[in-house]
């Protein structure tokens, strides 16, 4: 029999969770933390776009998953589909199956045979959709070494929705990374010749002068130059130009004299 859930361990695990910011962070608290009350041999979660005809992934995470029963479950179109996701995107419940304790008569054989050459063994999932309902996180567990019960039904309804504001918070931080690895694609072209005047360690009122225009304009281009490039101060802004090469010497100094 499954041993009862520590319900202040289960709280410490929540908190623990609302810190993790990053893919490996989470695939550690999975494999470590949560092993502890859920334990499990392979896990795999996702984001995805959902269609009626299955699921494309916007991003993946897993832990000794096997890659080929995701081939199998890939359709021509690129879109995921297997029994059990179907009965989650149709019911929103917890799913649990056992490929020793269910009739087979009442899942597709194709998907049947396919999870049976997976050695998955066992599943319990479940998932989020988000506000738009356009798109979901799913979280799925395997390999069990006891029996899927009423236990696992329960602790999926307390942690998934923990762990999908958990995944949109990584999801939100990769874009961000991304973001700022790219700066130079968000700033306009008045606003790199901005910023190669700041380079210059000129300032608002000689850059408004060089440019020709106000220096309240100046100032204002500058502000958005600090929050597209996600830094603070116009010394910072310059470093990252510099350094991600945003910028090139086409003012030098001696074109300007006494500037």
């Amino acid at each position: 029999m499954s041993a009862p859930v520590d319900e202040k361990f289960l709280i410490e695990l929540l908190d623990s969770l609302s810190r993790i910011n990053t893919g490996e962070k989470l695939i550690s608290w999975v494999r470590k933390d949560l092993q502890h009350v859920l334990p499990h041999r392979t896990f795999i979660c996702g984001y995805g776009r959902i269609h009626p005809a299955g699921i494309a992934p916007v991003k993946l995470f897993s832990w000794n998953f096997p890659a080929d029963y995701l081939r199998l479950i890939k359709q021509p179109d690129g879109l995921y589909f297997s029994e059990v996701i179907n009965n989650w995107l149709a019911t929103e419940e917890v799913q649990l199956f056992d490929i020793g304790a269910m009739p087979e008569a009442d899942f597709d054989r194709a998907w049947l045979e396919r999870f049976k050459v997976s050695g998955l063994q066992n599943i319990a999932a479940h998932g989020v959709y988000d506000l738009s309902r356009h798109h979901a996180s799913y979280f799925s567990f395997h390999q069990i070494p006891e029996p899927v019960g009423e236990r696992y039904r329960f602790l999926l309804n307390i942690l998934v929705p923990h762990m999908h504001a958990t995944l949109l918070r990584i999801l939100h931080k990769i874009k961000a990374d991304n973001s700022a690895e790219r700066p130079g694609r968000t700033l306009t072209a008045r606003e790199l010749e901005v910023l190669a005047w700041v380079c210059a360690g000129k300032t608002s009122t000689e850059i408004a002068s060089i440019l020709g225009i106000a220096r309240g304009t100046v100032r204002n281009q500058i502000q958005s130059i600090l929050v597209k490039l996600r830094v603070n101060t116009r010394a910072q802004a310059a470093a990252k130009a510099i350094k991600k090469g945003l910028v090139i010497s086409r003012y030098p100094d001696s074109q300007f004299g006494g500037f």
